[in-house]
């Protein structure tokens, strides 16, 4: 007995940039910004495709970070257009199709301390929509129950996303896996899917998971589509979420399913008619503010983005300045570049382009990016006491203060922030080194 099913993921309904966009430039006037509204179109366009698969399948799973937001770094529920989009693709294909979606919550669009999910009155609004949240899967941690969907000839077992660190604090993490070996048990006569949101970068993918037999794990949570396993797949996101992302393969996932076989898993793609750059910038040692403005002019020009304005083709760009000038400040090349960025991004410019960013010069940092593939930070402080020092050199302070005890607190109070102490930042805190 083989089914076959489409497996699809992090399609983050809603996504808005905020960071270095070109202004009122709209999909839909005053409803719908315009890269906001390249996600809801890889939306409809995965479920059209699926929908005209032949042969076709029978059912479609997604595996999680349906919406963009909720975060807990951005608690706004999306945007009303993100929802109703949802909601129309979803019920215009299962109407025409008759075949089931299942989907699960990932850790985007997740109410963190609520006992709601937007999963919930979303299939309330979609017959034929099964849903699994992260409540359900508290519930049946705590019943002691499956949590799983039985479909005429399939199984499938759901673990919608539960942080790692929050099975810990609550000593939950032995219970859980233990419930995972216990009832989320497949049967050998008929074709089992397990489907998860996790990576384990932040351990949020729990190895249980893999090791308990499901003929195939549709995994979501990393935006590259790849092998897991043998049996696990990732299908990836469905639109370049981030610029890192900017040369990776998007698309869904057919996938073939039969009893104790090894699951034939096809790759779909998208081609994309907007760019997106993520590119480096090489500072020479006798480069100025004019010779480096000069360069990046001439990179838009050999990349073809010195082109009128087209909605559909212009460009996200991010460009990362390498090397060190003696002729060039990192204040210097910020100004130029914001100057710059708004001859590029305004009415009437002679360049197609739509967002331009640019992080600054950083030395390698000891983070793991990939353990929070959600956070990335545009803006890091490599050395917060020359940084702020530039910065007061740069402005005219009165006679009567003290610049070396501003860089002083200025670095503490940062130090503080970090440490995660979860304190209060007083005086005394401030000035305790010096009383000691």
């Amino acid at each position: 007995m083989t089914v076959r099913i489409a497996h699809i993921s992090d399609t983050h309904l809603g996504t808005r940039f905020r960071s270095g966009i070109k202004q009122n430039v709209w999909a839909e006037e005053m409803r719908i910004r315009l890269l906001e509204n390249d996600f809801y179109e890889r939306f409809e366009e995965v479920f059209q495709r699926i929908a005209n698969a032949d042969p076709p399948v029978k059912l479609v799973i997604h595996s999680g970070d349906l919406y963009d937001t909720p975060t807990p770094n951005n608690p706004i529920q999306p945007p009303v257009v993100a929802r109703e989009v949802a909601i129309s693709v979803l019920n215009e294909f299962i109407e025409k199709t008759g075949i089931p979606v299942l989907a699960i919550e990932g850790n985007h669009g997740l109410y963190r301390t609520l006992k709601v999910s937007l999963l919930d009155s979303l299939s309330l609004a979609v017959e034929g929509l099964d849903v699994f949240t992260q409540v359900d899967l508290i519930n049946a941690l705590r019943d002691d129950k499956p949590l799983k969907k039985s479909y005429d000839d399939l199984e499938v077992f759901c673990f919608p996303f539960i942080d790692h660190a929050v099975l810990e604090a609550t000593d939950k993490l032995a219970d859980f896996n233990e419930w995972i070996t216990t009832q989320q048990t497949p049967r050998s006569d008929v074709p089992s899917i397990g489907v998860a949101h996790g990576m384990s970068q932040d351990k949020s993918l729990y190895s249980a998971i893999l090791s308990m037999g499901y003929d195939y794990v549709a995994l979501g949570h990393d935006h590259i589509q790849q092998k897991q396993s043998a049996r696990a797949w990732y299908s990836g996101s469905i639109e370049r979420w981030r610029f890192d992302e900017a040369n990776h393969k998007k698309g869904y996932l057919i996938v073939e399913v039969a009893p104790g076989k090894q699951p034939k898993v096809t790759p779909t793609l998208f081609e994309f008619s907007r760019p997106v750059f993520d590119e480096d910038i090489s500072i020479e040692p006798d480069d100025t503010v004019e010779s480096v403005i000069a360069t990046v002019e001439s990179w838009l020009q050999d990349k073809g983005l010195v082109a009128k304005w087209n909605p559909a083709t212009a460009a996200r760009v991010r460009l990362t300045f390498q090397g060190e000038s003696p002729r060039l400040s990192g204040l210097d090349l910020n100004s130029a570049m914001e100057l710059f960025r708004a001859e590029v991004l305004r009415d009437e410019s002679r360049y197609n382009v739509v967002q331009l960013v640019w992080p600054p010069k950083r030395s390698v940092i000891d983070h793991d990016s990939a353990a929070y593939p959600e956070i990335v930070s545009e803006y890091l402080i490599e050395d917060p006491e020359q940084d702020f020092r530039s910065y007061l050199e740069s402005e005219e302070l009165p006679e009567e203060y003290d610049s070396e005890k501003l860089i002083s607190i200025a670095v503490k109070a940062l130090q503080f922030a970090v440490s995660g102490k979860g304190e209060k930042l007083t005086p005394e805190l401030v000035f305790e080194e010096e009383k000691t």
